[in-house]
């Protein structure tokens, strides 16, 4: 039975979710303060942001990469896909059109080790994949050497910050951490800012 937490960006529709899934004799849910020792996270927003990514990333390391992440938003952009599937998301659902026992299904298959995405959002994903995997295996896997600099400003990217909140958390000018990410995605030979990140994490810079 999975353990189940909610988080949403209302208390009116985290209490509404909760309500409903509590009649489910199938799930566990329990409080955010058990985040380390869930399975599943539902996240229900309107618009994914920084914040949303932030948290998903939390998340995973808190349990050490054993909560997945099932996200219920409007919208999501082929970046902020890319990046919230690094931070543990495993299904997707367009929350104009989900309704509560759907969020459950996909719980239980997320639990079960599925994923519930739409199929223009599968196959953006998949084309990132084929994408960064043809230029990684031009460039090879081998972890390369990082200045402190250039591994802080990319954690912060993995994070969904943007370039200005990076900015300002480590104090430095907006086109100094431009610079940065440019530095790094052509020593690299990456395709762009999203690909760095990606790239880091799977050689473990991250």
């Amino acid at each position: 039975m999975p353990r189940v937490v909610i988080q949403a960006d209302d208390p009116l529709t985290r209490d509404g979710t909760v309500a409903f899934l509590a009649t489910d004799a199938r799930i566990e849910l329990v409080k955010e303060d058990q985040l380390a020792e869930t399975d599943i996270l539902v996240m229900l927003t309107a618009v994914v942001s920084g914040k949303t990514l932030s948290t998903m990333s939390r998340a995973s390391q808190s349990s050490g990469g054993r909560t997945r992440i099932v996200l219920v938003a409007d919208h999501i952009s082929e970046q902020q896909l890319a990046l919230a599937v690094n931070h543990g998301l495993a299904s997707f659902l367009v929350r104009p059109y989900t309704s509560f026992s759907q969020i459950i299904m996909a719980v239980l298959e997320t639990h079960q080790g599925r994923s519930v995405v739409p199929p223009v959002l599968m196959s953006m994903l998949l084309d990132r994949m084929r994408i960064m995997q043809k230029s990684e295996s031009t460039i090879g896997l081998l972890p390369v050497e990082l200045a402190q600099r250039e591994i802080d400003v990319l954690r912060l990217l993995a994070e969904g910050l943007d370039t200005v909140e990076i900015a300002s958390k480590l104090s430095y000018s907006e086109r100094l951490i431009k610079s940065v990410i440019q530095t790094v995605v052509k020593r690299l030979n990456l395709r762009n800012r999203t690909h760095a990140v990606a790239y880091a994490i799977r050689t473990g810079i991250l």
